[in-house]
């Protein structure tokens, strides 16, 4: 886990860049208004029109997403995300990003990045001028009915809705690049998988967020998310029952081929937003909790057909994860008796043990148990792998930093032999003077007799 329990309470300012009402109100505000066809090109948008179906709400409701990202699993899976509450995982996947969104979540176009064209932007600004979204929205209102509005209109609203970036003003990037090229051809931008681009998008949010909070919550902090996050904002209601009736109302006329998004809305409370501690307290120790969102009915499965398509790369494996997802596969649960006990304890302002949680829905048969057990074990299994690795790579440097010694220890040894060898030759040198030396005094002592 990112975060320890001593960090579930604590609260931040969560911003999102993702301007859905306001994007639409400009849209709506255009003098003159767009035409019938061009305002239609968004509303039977195939992917675009369920953004459009949506209650128009002016806030985000981000503290359920907050209360997810404070349970961030670590995991080796580039693909996807998992949060562990009230010691249930929860798995935030391409499926779940296009059940809740409606978005198409097929596999990229072959070269997607250079597809489409510059000819519309390089129309409509200059060389060197900036391409920001504030840049493109001036355009757009100031545009009139021109021939490119509705071009302009549709790089406006990907920027604004799709991967809205985190910097504004002058500080902000220019609109991303497959945007700009992609509004040159207007059918293009119907069948591009904007659900992958979005979810790709904030995968790289979420894994920046943990790096930037380093599992340590600075209460006050403002943190902007951008790209499009509605999908994880409404995650946990979707996955725990409990939230989701607390929270959360039927939209009256909604389409049963509409995506989750569509379907409900947050209840009105007299504020912009709910809190955590609202959110925290309504969690309680339930463990009522869907690991993998279930669908409801037929449309959803049509829905989910009609929208992924099988990976065309493997994700990485990760030892725990695997296992999870064999568990679930299996119909088993996934529960964690002793991350169940730390998530609630975290909770309350004088934690107390908890004697019986079996009384609020938490299953601790002995299937659970098992369960459990081999869950705890496999992450001792991962994080000693880990260690193994580590010591590995340890001995390796050792054994390159004996070889440079080695290396090194040649041309002194070589030396050492050398300075040896001049020593004994000196010696013997010196020895065979001595010796003549002698020879000589004897000598001149016979002929003084």
């Amino acid at each position: 886990m990112f975060f320890k329990p001593s960090e579930y309470s604590k609260k931040i300012k969560l911003g999102t860049r993702c301007m859905i009402a306001s994007a639409i109100k400009t849209l709506k505000d255009l003098r003159p208004k767009l035409s019938n066809a061009e305002w239609s090109w968004f509303t039977e948008h195939p992917q675009f029109k369920h953004i459009f179906h949506m209650k128009t709400e002016n806030n985000h409701r981000v503290q359920g997403m907050w209360m997810l990202l404070l349970r961030t699993a670590g995991s080796e899976r580039q693909r996807e995300r998992w949060f562990i509450v009230n010691g249930v995982a929860i798995r935030y996947g391409l499926r779940e990003h296009g059940l809740i969104s409606g978005l198409f979540c097929h596999n990229y176009p072959l070269g997607y990045k250079q597809l489409g064209g510059t000819r519309f932007v390089d129309r409509h600004f200059k060389e060197g001028e900036s391409r920001r979204l504030e840049d493109v929205k001036k355009k757009l209102v100031n545009m009139g009915p021109h021939k490119d509005r509705l071009k302009m209109a549709v790089l406006f609203f990907l920027a604004s809705v799709v991967c809205a970036q985190t910097k504004a003003g002058h500080k902000a990037n220019d609109v991303l690049e497959v945007f700009q090229r992609a509004v040159d051809d207007l059918d293009y931008c119907k069948s591009f998988p904007w659900g992958r681009l979005s979810y790709d998008y904030m995968l790289k949010e979420i894994s920046h967020t943990m790096e930037h909070f380093g599992g340590v919550v600075k209460e006050k902090t403002l943190w902007p998310l951008p790209g499009f996050c509605v999908p994880l904002e409404l995650l946990a209601f979707e996955a725990i029952p409990k939230l989701g009736v607390a929270f959360r109302e039927p939209v009256d006329g909604a389409s049963p081929n509409c995506p989750r998004m569509c379907k409900s809305s947050f209840k009105r409370n007299g504020s912009t937003g709910v809190s955590l501690a609202v959110i925290n307290k309504e969690l309680g120790n339930t463990t009522v909790i869907d690991s993998i969102i279930p669908t409801r009915t037929p449309q959803e499965e049509r829905l989910l057909d009609e929208i992924l398509e099988d990976e065309d790369d493997v994700d990485q494996s990760d030892i725990a994860v695997d296992s999870w997802e064999k568990c679930l596969d299996a119909g088993e649960k996934i529960f964690f008796k002793d991350m169940f006990d730390e998530d609630v304890a975290g909770r309350s302002k004088q934690p107390e043990p908890i004697e019986d949680a079996a009384g609020d829905g938490v299953q601790i048969g002995e299937q659970s148990v098992q369960v459990g057990d081999v869950m705890t074990l496999v992450t001792l299994v991962k994080k000693t792998m880990k260690l193994l690795k580590t010591v590995d790579k340890k001995v390796d440097q050792l054994d390159g930093r004996l070889d440079q010694l080695d290396g090194r220890l040649a041309p002194i040894e070589e030396f050492v032999k050398e300075a040896q060898g001049k020593e004994a030759e000196v010696d013997e040198a010196e020895a065979h003077g001595k010796d003549k030396s002698q020879k000589r005094k004897r000598s001149v002592g016979k002929g003084k007799k």
